[in-house]
């Protein structure tokens, strides 16, 4: 039974041998390269080319490696490089931290109007700016000094009771506020505490472009100025402050105190609350942002061309709720 097996193993061999060599063929083999041969092999190549390519003056360049005068100029060309295009990417920094800032105000403006008319109450959504060069975590932030600037902080706020907690009048205008203000013992804070960097708008105001004079602007638009039209502008003080965290009273032990404030009644009805207008009811509120970089911002002259530059605009219309932005 032995004998018989290995006989027909055998004949079956030299089938199978040939088997293999039609699906392995020789032309199908390839040289090992250059890993797989090993080092010594590629500088023996490199020797054999060397002399034949440059006339032997880099045969040297077989042994491996390069010299430091080449790796002193691959460096010199990548800081070269580096140079040119760093100041690309920090206006492209900048115009992504506008960016940003834009839509991430015009979401919190849609949000406190529609808070306000669901629940049926008051909502004031108040802006700061502060000194960005000051940590965030510093309590009070600072607001006054040479550079103010550069950190915008937006806090959203609503009446517990669905009462303004302060009436319209000619004179003296906020003065219930504040003798009723108790420590913000009224308010509830809607969402966080949003803070935006390298954005300035205090005291800011690009006044109207209008599109009869610029028909092909995208900042083409209809906008009154002054208080209370512009929030950044100078006399746009709200007499509804609020300080963060809510709790604090308004004149110290907070770490933000909110002046700019756009108040939403429960129609949802925008405005901007001074102490010398009236309950009339603006046509449109405007928020004018520039770029800075840290607390450095370039000022803008009366009339400057608002077709150019990484400037925007927010406007609200007041009945509609409408949040348009506006950029160059």
């Amino acid at each position: 039974m032995s004998d018989s097996r290995r006989q027909k193993s055998e004949r079956v061999k030299p089938h199978y041998a040939e088997t293999l060599r039609a699906l392995y063929r020789t032309s199908d083999l390839r040289p090992l390269i250059s890993l797989e041969r090993g080092p010594e092999s590629v500088r023996r190549l490199c020797r054999a080319v060397a002399p034949k390519a440059f006339g032997g003056a880099r045969a040297g360049l077989c042994e491996g490696g390069f010299t430091l005068l080449e790796l002193l100029s691959v460096i010199g060309v990548i800081a070269i490089l580096l140079v040119l295009i760093g100041p690309a990417f920090t206006t492209i920094k900048s115009g992504t931290d506008v960016t940003t800032a834009i839509y991430g105000v015009k979401g919190l403006l849609e949000n406190a109007r529609a808070y306000a008319k669901a629940n049926h109450t008051y909502v004031f959504v108040g802006f700061a700016e502060v000194d960005s060069s000051v940590d965030p975590s510093v309590s009070p932030q600072i607001t006054t000094g040479d550079t103010p600037y550069g950190r915008v902080a937006v806090a959203v706020v609503a009446s517990k009771d669905g009462t303004s907690q302060y009436q319209y009048a000619t004179t003296d205008q906020g003065s219930d506020w504040t003798a009723n203000y108790a420590n913000g013992a009224h308010l509830i804070a809607v969402g966080k505490l949003q803070t935006y960097e390298n954005l300035h708008f205090v005291p800011v105001d690009f006044r109207s472009w209008t599109p009869t004079a610029h028909p092909n602007s995208k900042m083409a638009r209809y906008q009154p100025t002054g208080p209370p039209y512009i929030l950044g502008h100078a006399l746009s003080s709200s007499v509804t402050p609020f300080t963060w965290p809510l709790g604090s009273p308004l004149d110290s032990g907070y770490q933000y105190r909110f002046d700019r404030v756009i108040n939403f009644d429960p129609t949802g009805i925008a405005r901007i609350a001074t102490s010398i207008n009236t309950d009339a009811i603006a046509h449109v509120i405007e928020i004018d942002f520039q770029p800075t970089h840290g607390t450095v911002f370039q000022p803008l002259p009366d009339g400057f061309n608002q077709d150019v530059g990484n400037h925007a605009v927010i406007q609200l219309g007041t009945t509609s709720g409408a949040v348009r932005v506006y950029r160059p």
